[in-house]
């Protein structure tokens, strides 16, 4: 019995100091993982950052330039009938949208949705106004009726979209 109590007292402190060093080395090796996650968080911030930014800028763009005002005086001609200048305007929306879809991965899903919305309510405002215009007409006749209603628009699709890309912007 004498000897269970000798091999006791020596085995008793060795396990607790093995349990200490178990608890010390897995709160240390905890904390190095969570040091090395935010190290990797943070270098993919330092990349990631300026893309996002870079994507809201585009963003901004896209919506600027399918702006009806800046759209007509962009894509106007002299000579050009309703009809022309009916079909190269959703040609060049369309055009513009296709060029800048890869972006979307940078923004929110949120955001992306107003976007396509805003660039669907355009197209729908577009043929809209478009169908009541007769197509032998001057582009003249119909580039001044969408720009009147849209600027007469309270909530115009893209005024819209570009004030909930800035809240983004401001919040990222």
């Amino acid at each position: 019995m004498q000897t269970f109590i000798e091999i006791l007292k020596i085995t008793i402190p060795g396990l607790l100091v093995l349990l200490a060093a178990y608890y010390v080395m897995d709160g240390m090796l905890k904390n190095e993982e969570r040091r090395r996650f935010y190290e990797m968080k943070l270098n993919a911030s330092k990349i990631l950052d300026p893309i996002r930014l870079t994507a809201y800028e585009r963003f901004a763009l896209f919506l600027e330039r399918i702006n009806p005002e800046s759209l007509i005086l962009r894509v106007q001609t002299p000579g050009m009938t309703a009809v022309d200048l009916h079909v190269t305007l959703l040609a060049t929306i369309r055009e513009e949208f296709e060029h800048n879809v890869s972006q979307q991965i940078y923004i929110s899903p949120e955001l992306w949705a107003v976007i396509k919305n805003a660039k669907e309510s355009l197209i729908q405002f577009i043929n809209t106004y478009s169908a009541k215009v007769p197509d032998s007409v001057p582009a003249f006749e119909l580039s001044k009726v969408l720009i009147e209603t849209y600027n007469s628009m309270e909530n115009a699709p893209i005024e819209v979209a570009l004030n909930i890309l800035k809240k983004e912007v401001k919040a990222f």
